[in-house]
């Protein structure tokens, strides 16, 4: 996908993953060193940027690979009901659940930490990126390079 855009578009999508990249490795800094402590913050620099990483290349792929499949299965789904399938299906929905799930836990195992706390930084991650993208929405735009 990069190696077929020409240079302009190459290097505003390489952009994308840089900036989208220190945000959320920002957000997860921030989120460990309220939630968790400074030194498991501190500590744990390297761990959070390959999961900020992680989160903006691989896991809206991730997500749109999961939506396509529960989209299929809705299909099917719908195609059996006895009304003949007329309503859309709402399945592909639950991918953005999926996706929390594979944040939760990746931030439980990349900052080995707890459950519970691993739930409240992501809650937290993602909420913070939703205003940011809510605020400044043409960011959304540049993060949604996987998509």
């Amino acid at each position: 996908m990069l190696l077929q855009q020409d240079v302009e578009q190459a290097l505003i999508t390489l952009l994308g993953i840089l900036i989208g990249t220190i945000v959320i490795a920002l957000i997860l800094y921030l989120a460990t060193l309220v939630i968790i402590s400074s030194r498991k913050a501190r500590d744990k620099v390297i761990l959070i940027i390959i999961e900020a990483l992680i989160t903006v290349l691989i896991l809206p792929l991730v997500i749109g690979v999961i939506a396509s499949v529960l989209g299929e299965l809705g299909t099917v789904l719908a195609a059996l009901r006895v009304d003949g399938g007329g309503d859309p299906s709402f399945l592909p929905r639950l991918a953005i659940i999926f996706g929390f799930l594979i944040l939760l836990a990746m931030t439980k195992f990349f900052l080995d930490t707890t459950w519970g706390s691993a739930l409240w930084i992501s809650i937290l991650t993602l909420f913070v990126l939703y205003i940011l993208l809510t605020l400044v929405p043409e960011l959304y735009d540049l993060f949604s390079i996987g998509l």
